[in-house]
């Protein structure tokens, strides 16, 4: 399907009420992400039991979160532009990832998203993590850039044993908060290799590009050079 196509295809389920769109303010590229609503469930729900084929058992029931758009959707974007060449080879959404890390015994690590990325022969496997700023209510201004931070990290710190992936990837609200997290991990490393972006980063680049900076280091990798 072309993107023309596509785009022609996803503005006329909008304006049926079959899915809403939403794009973040600080995003330069405009990118509109799109969810469908219970009324297109519900049109998908029949026209599915009307053609015999199954209905999944959770349709309409997997909310989008924010590393869905900042990490999955992008990197599958890339994986359709460099074909051979990289590839998304599989995504945990946070329901789903919360059930993988109890399978390891590591409950008390919060992620977002699970992923294992191929790109040029090498493969990383990770975790993600979404800074969403100051956390609870009225929050002093002094205290705005590391609010809510240390939940982050807790579990990891919690934990007896290395994460079993390759990398834990944490994304930066703004600038200061991800030099904040940056300062923490040189304090108190964690076990498992990590690296921080921000969000304005991944909306003014792909996050397979250099954008991961690694605690001690100056210049930023691409994503699949973290953790090696």
């Amino acid at each position: 399907m072309s993107r023309l196509t596509a785009h022609r295809d996803l503005v006329g389920l909008h304006e049926a009420g079959l899915v809403h769109r939403d794009r973040a303010a600080e995003d330069g590229t405009h990118t509109w992400w799109y969810e469908v609503t219970a009324e297109g469930t519900d049109v998908l729900r029949r026209a599915l039991t009307a053609s015999g084929r199954p209905v999944p058992l959770r349709l309409g029931q997997r909310s989008s979160g924010r590393a869905d758009a900042l990490l999955f959707l992008p990197l599958v974007e890339v994986s359709r532009r460099n074909p051979g060449r990289c590839e998304l080879f599989q995504w945990l959404a946070m329901m789903d990832t919360s059930s993988w890390l109890r399978q390891h015994d590591l409950a008390q690590v919060r992620a977002d998203g699970y992923g294992v990325w191929l790109q040029d022969g090498r493969c990383l496997r990770f975790l993600v993590h979404v800074d969403r700023g100051p956390s609870g209510g009225v929050v002093a201004e002094h205290e705005r850039a590391t609010s809510g931070l240390g939940g982050l990290l807790a579990g990891y710190r919690r934990a007896d044993r290395l994460v079993p992936v390759g990398a834990v990837l944490l994304i930066a609200q703004d600038a200061e908060r991800e030099e904040r997290l940056r300062a923490d991990l040189l304090r108190e490393p964690l076990r498992n290799a990590v690296a921080t972006t921000t969000q304005q980063l991944l909306y003014r680049h792909w996050p397979d590009d250099q954008v991961w900076q690694v605690p001690g280091e100056s210049g930023r990798r691409r994503l699949i050079e973290v953790g090696s």
